[in-house]
């Protein structure tokens, strides 16, 4: 190692504690003596190229005092001797690598630390990226060659440092998307997961025997996925949720003979102790499994489906979703998979497991709630990770009975399919794939920090300003190329583009949220009612429809049930008939009541029907009536109380907002304001017959609604058509004498030549 005296001094190179600040180096000091550490194991020419490349890459960094700090912790290890020159081979492209990697990530740091030789990770390439079987060989070959137990768990805690390191690289320096990460993530833990159940089972047979079936074949197990694992979109720091699976009961084959349920359940507690021994290459949460903790740690094929038959619940059913077969036999977790199916996407959702799930939603809020977590938990606060994974779920089990492509358990997988079906629209695809995409990035840079699970976002201003530099976000140059001073971090523009992005990102999250869970499906248990399971069940059997309809008073309950499945197709071609659907079944049991209390249940139902197919976008309709119930009484009684009123309304649909309107702001409407209004709508008009007509049937609905809803007296109600009429009469009156004067003149008497006058009787009522 060269000697002190052999270089040029920091001060010789231009070094200071002024120059420090300029690469953004908060602590001089600190940093000063990172720099003469560093002196130490380099020759004087490469110390000289090693302080221009530091003076170009280090203002770059989130964090340039960790980076060089870090820097310093890697080359004090002896093991790093052999990685020195390639750091300062031109262009220097390891030494950038390593530098941000040491400002974004202390376990990369500490881990490089520690093992130099796995520098070699960070230039596989994603593309590169090994596959799940070569990555089993690599494991199993390191496992293999171990010579004692403590040598094997080290060798999987080995094994995942490395991965993540090469995957981690590819996320920070390249930028690559957030599903190849995960996927990639992902496919390490399976292979993981294989091996320490091969190596489990390997050892239990050396004991007991092969576990072998009933028929006296060899028994096979899979060991299956939930959560993040089981949708291949896993995180650096998340749990691995696991179920064991094993196909049928019976005995082993060795001299001491045990059952299957206890050879898998040993052979589960052996796999979990190689994968969570301390040091843990991973954290493995069973609960999920039927009956959680109190469960057997195995389970046979059969005993499983019977419990999902028999006990399984909604939230269990939200579950598997997204469960997949990752190690051991998986052509048997293939066929668990087909037979669980039925119970994960049944026909339908009914009320009562749609408010389940509303319920299960508000307890996880609650819980981030108390904690104070509701604005700063990336995960379970508010508008987070979980509130879009929860939604698309909802949408999976809600529509995925009849729709099999909606069945994936990647979630921007399952979001691209729901829009393609026209579960979610555009707009709402668009902004939850994003979000998602946003969030998961941050949960990312804070479990990268130090390989801890958390999703809370930093209090300090200066962490926070780190997050948003990982992030992507930039401030500016300023002072004559400076970084922004550390002092000013606060204020950074970057720093609040960030913040404006997760507020922004959060809010929007909710609102689709709160819209397609709670605000469509109102109430509790209590509001789960048959009327709404109707409208959801695609094929309800003939006694149900006549069960559910007959208490409302139709003569003709099959023409009221294929009225009210009209009224749940969407007419308008681009939206979609599920979200029709789903918000006339949240109404459907007011829709119900408000009709039979009509004087006749089924005539008003066929003269809504008709009403609402000629106004088009009925979903949006139900979702008025569902936002504001009086809304609904209104549309009732107005196509039960007069088949004159309906048919205005089929034959002119978009009077329906105006009268809304007019409702809503309950103005009376005086004869001088009919006839301005009248007059402005005929002045320039070609041909005002239409317009006449028109208008004739806007008012003759606004007196009859009026009428209908009690709002009036008959004697207003009287009133009112009078003055209707002559409103249109005297319209007329203008009309024609004009045209009559520009044909024939103004009229004048005889006697006096003055212009003559004239005036309309009205006789009768």
């Amino acid at each position: 190692m060269p000697s002190s005296k052999d270089h040029t001094s920091l001060e010789q190179l231009g070094l200071s504690p002024a120059r420090l600040l300029e690469w953004g180096l908060r602590d001089p000091t600190r940093s000063w003596h990172n720099l003469q550490q560093l002196q130490q194991s380099f020759p004087s020419h490469q110390w000289t190229s090693l302080v221009e490349a530091l003076g170009r890459h280090l203002p770059a960094c989130s964090d340039p005092d960790m980076a060089l700090n870090n820097l310093e912790r890697f080359i004090a290890n002896p093991e790093a001797e052999p990685e020195l020159s390639r750091l300062l081979e031109p262009p220097y492209r390891t030494l950038e690598i390593l530098l941000h990697l040491f400002s974004v990530s202390q376990y990369f740091s500490d881990l490089l630390a520690r093992h130099p030789q796995y520098v070699e990770m960070l230039h596989i390439p994603l593309r590169h990226s090994p596959e799940r079987d070569e990555l089993v060989a690599s494991l199993q070959d390191a496992v293999d060659a171990a010579y004692e137990d403590s040598a094997v768990l080290r060798a999987f805690r080995s094994f995942r440092e490395r991965q993540l390191l090469r995957i981690g690289t590819n996320d920070i320096i390249r930028d690559r998307p957030l599903e190849e990460i995960t996927q990639d993530i992902a496919r390490v833990a399976d292979a993981a997961v294989e091996v320490a159940l091969r190596t489990a089972w390997r050892h239990l047979c050396e004991r007991f025997g092969t576990p072998m079936t009933g028929s006296n074949r060899p028994a096979r197990c899979v060991v299956l996925a939930f959560g993040k694992l089981g949708g291949e979109e896993l995180n650096y720091s998340s749990d691995i949720d696991l179920m064991v699976v094993y196909d049928e009961e019976g005995m082993t084959s060795g001299r001491t003979s045990i059952g299957n349920d206890e050879f898998f359940g040993r052979v589960t507690t052996e796999m979990v102790r190689l994968l969570t021994k301390y040091p843990p290459a991973y954290r493995v949460d069973l609960r999920l499994r039927p009956e959680g903790e109190r469960g057997p740690l195995a389970r046979s094929f059969a005993s499983t489906l019977s419990y999902y038959d028999t006990l399984g619940r909604t939230w269990e059913r939200q579950a598997l979703i997204k469960l997949r077969p990752v190690a051991g036999d998986l052509e048997l977790g293939q066929q668990f998979l087909e037979a669980i199916e039925p119970f994960v996407y049944r026909k339908y959702l009914s009320f009562a497991e749609i408010n389940e799930i509303k319920a299960l939603k508000r307890r996880i809020e609650q819980r981030t709630s108390r904690s104070g977590g509701s604005l700063v938990e990336v995960k379970t606060g508010y508008g987070g990770i979980r509130d879009v994974e929860f939604v698309i779920q909802f949408l999976q089990l809600l529509n995925g009975g009849d729709l099999p492509e909606l069945r994936q358990r990647n979630t921007l997988r399952a979001i691209e399919a729901l829009e393609r079906t026209g579960c979610l629209h555009e707009r709402e695809s668009r902004v939850l794939d994003s979000t998602y995409r946003f969030l998961r990035k941050i949960e990312h840079r804070l479990q990268l920090m130090f390989d801890l699970q958390t999703h809370r976002l930093p209090e300090k201003a200066e962490e926070m300003y780190q997050l948003a530099h990982r992030m992507g976000y930039r401030d500016a140059d300023t002072d004559g190329g400076r970084p922004r001073a550390w002092e000013a971090v606060s204020d950074s523009p970057a720093l609040a583009r960030f913040l404006a992005d997760y507020r922004q990102k959060t809010e929007h999250n909710r609102t689709i949220l709160n819209h397609l869970l709670h605000e469509t499906f109102h109430g509790g248990a209590k509001d789960a009612e048959p009327e709404s399971d109707l409208i959801l069940d695609p094929a309800p059997e003939p006694q149900v429809i006549e069960e559910v309809l007959g208490r409302y008073r139709f003569r003709d309950v099959s023409l009221a049930y294929r009225n009210l499945m009209q009224l749940a197709q969407e007419s308008v071609p681009f939206l979609p008939s599920r979200r029709c659907r789903h918000f006339l079944a949240s109404i459907a049991p007011q829709l119900l009541r408000a009709l039979a209390q009509t004087p006749d249940p089924d005539m008003a139902l066929t003269n809504l029907e008709k009403v609402t197919a000629s106004l088009g976008a009925k979903g949006v309709l139900w979702e008025l009536f569902s936002r504001i119930p009086p809304t609904l009484k209104l549309y009732v009684d107005l196509c039960a109380g007069s088949q004159f009123l309906s048919d205005i309304l089929i034959n002119n649909p978009g009077m329906i907002d105006e009268l809304l309107e007019t409702l809503v702001s309950n103005e009376p409407r005086t004869r001088d304001l009919l006839r301005q209004d009248l007059a402005q709508l005929c002045r320039g008009a070609e041909d005002p017959e239409p317009i006449l007509h028109s208008f004739r049937d806007q008012e003759l609905l606004r007196i009859g609604v009026y009428d209908i809803l009690g709002k009036d007296t008959i004697q207003t109600t009287l009133a009112a058509l009078t003055d209707l009429a002559e409103t249109i009469l005297q319209q007329i009156v203008e009309i024609e004498l004009k045209e009559l004067v520009r044909r024939y003149g103004l009229p004048v008497a005889d006697n006096t030549g003055m212009p003559c006058r004239f005036v309309l009787l009205g006789l009768g009522k």
